[in-house]
């Protein structure tokens, strides 16, 4: 493996850690606009195919070019000193034990979800709709975005890309994991002017509003958690797995369940001992020895 020279770097300044952070952010959004193909249009639902395949290869193209160009800052300013040094300090290449850790985090974030796992699995759909939505993942352009594609680039462009220049840039990290995922919730705004130009309601200004606030708010939250992760486990791929996992649950359906009060009552006690065991996991499963930072 071949060796990066000694150097004296220079300090990365916040400015630019924010001005990168914005520019990741605005051209994994912008590059959609590009295209009339990838761009949103009255009348062209973004579940079509071949909207999807051209998205998919735009927001790859970018992913590419955030990921040379964080690697190249590093080079440029930090004190690693081999090829390999700068992909793990970047959450692409981690030593043994990967799928330790990548199962830790998927573990917990099971946890998490412990009651709207038992809802879906048992209560409600039961285990052949969960083969079936398997099937769907990856035999399908939606499944393949939801679940693969769009983990992968956002968690690449979001945490691996992102997250490191504000280490750089000497942030704490308190302040990265609060601050650095706006801009992953800012990324989801613009689906609301594809909601607009695409809805008839006549309120749909009122209901774009609501829906942004909520996808903001929810996307952030996840931002906080999947940052954590990465700055926890210096794994990018344990960041993209959960990120994965979170879309195939969906959003918790806090309603009751159908049926004998009984399922409600299963339901809703799961629901709380899911997230206090998230609360009590969350540092033992996020350990690693290649974290990125100490808390």
């Amino acid at each position: 493996m071949s060796s990066i020279p000694e150097k004296e770097h220079p300090e990365l300044t916040p400015f630019l850690a924010n001005l990168f952070s914005v520019i990741y952010t605005s051209s994994y959004v912008g590059i959609l606009y590009l295209s009339h193909l990838t761009r949103p249009q009255p009348g062209l639902a973004r579940d079509t195919p071949f909207v999807i395949r051209a998205r998919i290869r735009a927001v790859t193209v970018v992913t590419i070019i955030a990921l040379i160009n964080s690697a190249l800052v590093t080079y440029f300013y930090s004190p690693h000193k081999t090829y390999l040094d700068v992909a793990a300090f970047l959450g692409i290449y981690v030593k043994l034990p990967l799928t330790l850790d990548i199962l830790r985090c998927l573990l917990l974030t099971t946890t998490l979800f412990l009651g709207p796992l038992v809802r879906r699995l048992w209560l409600e759909d039961g285990l052949g709709e969960l083969r079936g939505d398997v099937g769907i993942m990856f035999t399908t352009w939606i499944g393949w975005r939801n679940y693969v594609a769009g983990p992968f680039t956002e968690e690449v462009v979001f945490r691996a890309c992102m997250v490191p220049l504000h280490l750089l840039a000497g942030r704490s990290p308190g302040t990265i994991v609060f601050i650095s995922p706006l801009f992953f919730g800012i990324a989801h705004i613009h689906h609301a002017y594809e909601f607009y130009i695409n809805t008839d309601n006549p309120n749909r200004i009122v209901v774009m509003i609501i829906r942004s606030l909520f996808q903001f708010t929810y996307t952030t939250l996840f931002g906080w958690f999947a940052t954590f992760v990465f700055l926890r486990t210096g794994s990018v791929w344990a960041c993209i797995v959960t990120h994965s996992f979170c879309n195939f649950m969906g959003v918790p359906d806090f309603g009751p369940v159908d049926g004998p009060r009984w399922r409600s009552v299963v339901c809703y006690t799961l629901l709380v001992t899911g997230a206090l065991g998230f609360y009590k996991l969350l540092w033992p499963l996020t350990e690693s020895q290649h974290a990125l930072v100490n808390f």
